[in-house]
């Protein structure tokens, strides 16, 4: 996955290797950390901080320094089986929230006390989350080919393509863009 800060860095995570890398503001190439393989989802905070997760061969969370000075931090490790969070996305809480792949759940973490909350459950295989420009979230279900608006206790689902959904997101006009990895498109 890649994600870009707001001074105009760039990183990306390497699922087999384990690398977080990218490219500084001025050009210039940085390893982030090198974690154990399955790091996959990345964001940067609204204040530029960094934060990694791994999916399907680990299940960590981490706060990760763009220069690569400092260690990893770990945030949580229990968040298994099989993956820890996919898709990330910042709420208008200041929480990072994420689904839970095999549990069919969203939560969200108070990432300075390491504290997590359910948000929302009964989803088949929760693949991301993201909030639209309203502050609404919505959740990928990469098993129903799903997008769901989460509203109070109410799911209302706004899009359904086919199964095997990988991200989405909302541009400024809260148009929506989803793409696949089983057919590999851009809708």
């Amino acid at each position: 996955d890649l994600a870009f800060s707001d001074d105009g860095a760039f990183f990306w995570t390497s699922i087999l290797t384990g690398e977080v890398g990218g490219f500084n503001a001025k050009g210039e190439k940085v390893i982030a950390a090198q974690l154990g393989p399955g790091v996959n989802p990345i964001t940067f905070s609204d204040d530029g901080r960094l934060f990694v997760s791994q999916c399907f061969f680990d299940t960590n969370l981490y706060e990760i320094d763009p220069k690569g000075k400092k260690p990893a931090r770990l945030i949580s490790d229990e968040l298994g089986p099989g993956c820890g969070l996919n898709g990330m996305d910042w709420g208008p809480d200041n929480r990072l929230y994420g689904p839970r792949w095999f549990t069919g759940e969203v939560v969200s973490f108070n990432v300075d006390d390491n504290t997590m909350r359910v948000e929302a459950t009964g989803f088949d295989t929760p693949a991301a989350v993201k909030f639209d420009n309203a502050g609404q979230l919505h959740v990928l279900d990469t098993g129903t080919g799903e997008v769901i608006k989460l509203d109070k206790d109410q799911k209302i689902i706004i899009a359904t393509l086919s199964p095997g959904l990988d991200n989405f997101a909302f541009d400024k006009n809260d148009q929506l863009f989803v793409s696949s990895f089983i057919d590999g498109f851009v809708k």
